[in-house]
């Protein structure tokens, strides 16, 4: 049925530091092959759906459908001259898309890494398992108060005009006090993380710092710049951290790499310096997907590389609703490509909630928390506006939000808060369409003050 490689550009597929442009065919194909793909075989979503929600934004296209292999787990998208994008499903990998010079046959080439079974939850209590004792409103029965504020959180106003909100999950000391879902999203049925997968990587960094893979404050590993006189091999684990490289790059543009089938690392290790490292803050994909680079090469291992995320961290704490997905070469792209669902957000929530520890094991590095929510020397906390800290964003300059309070953030609205003077954790994921802002620190501040009157 299907028997051509793309026939886009040239044999392969390369954009300076990964950029380009957002209405280009094969990034709009492409866009709609991944996300297809990761919704239909992984989220388990209807097709019907998919097309109203997350292919939304590229309903004025005018591209076919995008055809649904079930039998061998592929979707393929095509633009209006024909031309075909192809993503490939694996059960442990999600989904990837191939290089315009790859055709099916290249299928098999994906990379694959089995692990243990997944474990049936269903029956232990949340955060173990997916056991949760709430109304069929979705409050807790001391909780009641919160339904209008969970009511205006997708009414698609409130808190945005056009907003639309896919979760809101509310835990307090520990338990699921709100839960609610947009019909077609629930318990094991997710969404693309978008850049809430920073902090997720930030995390992973700060457990192989742990281990003794890596300092902080050294030179990252990247094996392409380990050449005399490289200016770049000067750039520190903690620069990147703090997006504060100093390299060339797109900022949040890496659409080549997402959404056009360029692997990582001919767009993130190619990039020349523009200013000193340290020197500025830019926000830049590139600089997430650099850490992940240098914790491939340290480990020195491809195997026990597609493995770390899930060995150590995200299967330790019961986030087995999670996929991060990599490039056709095996490279996580780790700054945004993470399938998950509002329950594992919200364990990851609690695992920085107890500062990294989880059922008494540490996890994380003592003191990485609070590194993680330390403004970047680069940005320094201002009143009245977000700050930035070590890949998660700072809250706690912003009118109604206590001092210390920090939050991943995703395009489209994925956001995973921590209230560390109440004991909270906040998760809002989304499929906003382009251009809409999710209010989120209105949205924090109403559920402070909500469960915390007068304070």
């Amino acid at each position: 049925m299907f028997t051509a490689a793309a026939t886009y550009g040239d044999p392969l597929y390369q954009r300076p530091a990964g950029v380009a442009e957002a209405d280009e065919s094969l990034i709009v194909a492409g866009y709609r092959a991944l996300f297809t793909c990761s919704a239909y075989f992984f989220a388990g979503r209807q097709l019907a759906d998919i097309e109203q929600v997350e292919l939304a934004d590229t309903r004025s296209a005018g591209f076919p459908k995008p055809v649904v292999d079930v039998a061998r787990q592929l979707v393929i998208a095509s633009d209006e001259a024909g031309n075909e994008q192809i993503a490939a499903y694996r059960d442990t990998m999600g989904c990837t898309l191939l290089p315009p010079h790859w055709g099916l046959g290249d299928v098999p080439r994906l990379p694959y890494v089995a692990y243990a079974k997944t474990p049936d939850v269903a029956d232990l209590e949340f955060p173990e398992g997916d056991r949760v004792d709430l109304g069929r409103n979705g409050l807790h029965r001391e909780f009641r108060g919160l339904e209008e504020l969970l009511d205006r959180s997708f009414d698609g106003s409130t808190y945005g005009e056009g907003v639309v909100t896919a979760s809101v999950i509310i835990v307090r000391d520990g338990e699921i006090v709100a839960e609610r879902y947009r019909p077609g999203f629930g318990v094991t049925s997710g969404y693309r993380t978008w850049s809430t997968a920073k902090s997720i990587t930030a995390a992973l960094m700060g457990i192989a710092a742990r281990k003794g893979l890596l300092e902080l404050d050294a030179p990252a590993a990247i094996p392409e710049w380990q050449f005399p006189g490289d200016p770049r091999r000067n750039i520190t684990y903690e620069q990147l951290l703090w997006m504060s490289s100093g390299l060339y790059s797109g900022g949040n543009n890496t659409y080549a790499v997402y959404f056009g089938g360029q692997d990582v690392l001919s767009a993130v290790t190619t990039t020349n310096l523009e200013v000193e490292p340290g020197s500025r803050w830019k926000y830049a994909n590139n600089d997430t997907m650099l850490l992940l680079r240098a914790l491939r090469h340290v480990l020195g291992d491809d195997l026990r590389y597609l493995r770390f995320p899930y060995d150590e961290l995200l299967h330790r704490i019961g986030m087995y609703h999670t996929r991060m997905e990599t490039d056709h070469l095996g490279n996580f792209v780790g700054s945004s490509q993470v399938y998950t669902t509002a329950r594992d957000l919200a364990r990851f929530g609690l695992l920085l909630a107890g500062d990294g520890v989880w059922n008494g094991e540490r996890i994380l590095p003592q003191g990485w928390v609070a590194f993680s929510r330390t403004p970047a020397p680069t940005r320094p906390a201002e009143e009245g506006s977000q700050g930035y800290g070590a890949q998660f964003w700072l809250l706690g300059t912003l009118p109604g939000i206590p001092e210390g309070t920090f939050t991943t953030a995703g395009n489209k609205g994925q956001y995973v808060t921590i209230v560390p003077d109440y004991d909270l954790v906040i998760v809002r994921t989304g499929v906003d369409p382009l251009g809409i802002r999710w209010l989120h620190d209105r949205f924090v501040a109403d559920v402070i003050a909500n469960l915390h009157p007068g304070d």
